[in-house]
């Protein structure tokens, strides 16, 4: 049984997974969410004024309740309103630490559950903007912790869930602007890696989501910077404390192997392979651009590792 689901921002009104049965299906409709986007408070010209006024709004309350009410505007095909109003206004209210840790739970259970359900969106925007705004909570409580760790362990299997699945691998338009779902994906595996409440198994996750995007399912090549955002989350992982030089080794051999075609030579002979060769070359390539400056020690061990891995995907 499917429903379409219009979610309630500006009451609060938060659907729970737990609130239907196993078996029933829910849909949200991202054109509907967007209809909830604006009120009679805050239309467009309002919002376009806020942004000018640099976000600040001096009643705590009318602010918390707007950074509910914007939550609703990611799904808006509008890059002005969700990228360069509802994106940039959360992203500075979380990081200046401007709203409460009980409307960081409200955006919490908000945007996890928009990830975990079926979305359907012709723009394509709604998840992607929705897990790139969850990265800015996840980064608030890595920074001040809030979340138990009943649901950091949920976050990070809804992300890396959400990560691993995508197959819409738009980058930008003229029309809609950003998509990019896969880059956005991964500032949330940075942030997850960056945490020192995310443990060992956790990790485990992130890095093997993050590798079965390498190579975007040999459906698409990367060209608007997705495997330098995979590269920057990895990199974090790998500094952990939890892995070891051989980890990062075993990891990095099966990230050049050529498979599924039998030899790297093999892959000239159609798209799939010429996507699986462009993809992993950029992959490395963004990897090795980024340690290699560093006087890391760590950082300077995988490099070594890098440049054999960069010789033979060729």
């Amino acid at each position: 049984m499917k429903f379409s689901l219009q979610m309630s921002i500006i009451g609060g009104v938060f659907i729970s997974s737990y609130a239907f049965a196993a078996n029933e299906e829910i849909l949200i409709n991202a054109q509907q969410v967007n209809t909830q986007c604006l009120s009679n408070q805050w239309q467009k010209q309002e919002l376009l004024q806020l942004k000018n006024d640099k976000f600040i709004l001096e009643n705590k309350a009318d602010k918390e309740a707007l950074a509910l009410q914007l939550l609703a505007c990611l799904a808006s095909p509008d890059a002005e309103i969700r990228d360069g109003i509802a994106f940039e206004a959360l992203s500075n209210w979380l990081r200046n630490e401007q709203l409460s840790q009980a409307t960081h739970l409200k955006m919490f259970n908000y945007l996890t559950r928009v990830l975990e359900f079926k979305v359907t969106d012709t723009f394509g925007v709604y998840q992607s903007f929705s897990i790139l705004v969850l990265a800015e909570v996840a980064r608030v409580d890595r920074q001040s912790p809030f979340l138990t760790t009943k649901q950091r362990d949920y976050l990070v299997k809804v992300g890396t869930n959400f990560l691993t699945n995508v197959k819409d691998y738009r980058g930008f338009s003229a029309k809609v602007g950003w998509q990019h779902s896969i880059a956005h994906s991964a500032d949330l595996m940075l942030q997850l890696a960056l945490n020192p409440e995310v443990n060992k198994a956790q990790l485990d996750k992130i890095l093997d989501a993050l590798a079965s995007q390498i190579t975007a399912h040999l459906q698409h090549s990367y060209v608007e910077g997705e495997s330098k955002r995979i590269a920057m989350a990895v990199i974090y992982v790998f500094l952990r404390e939890e892995y070891i030089m051989d980890d990062f080794h075993h990891w990095l051999d099966k990230v050049a192997e050529s498979a599924p075609f039998k030899q790297w030579q093999d892959v000239y002979q159609s798209e799939q392979g010429l996507i699986k060769l462009h993809n992993t070359q950029s992959f490395l390539y963004a990897l090795y651009a980024t340690i290699k400056p560093s006087k890391n020690k760590v950082l300077i061990e995988m490099s070594a590792y890098l440049e054999q891995a960069i010789k033979a995907v060729k």
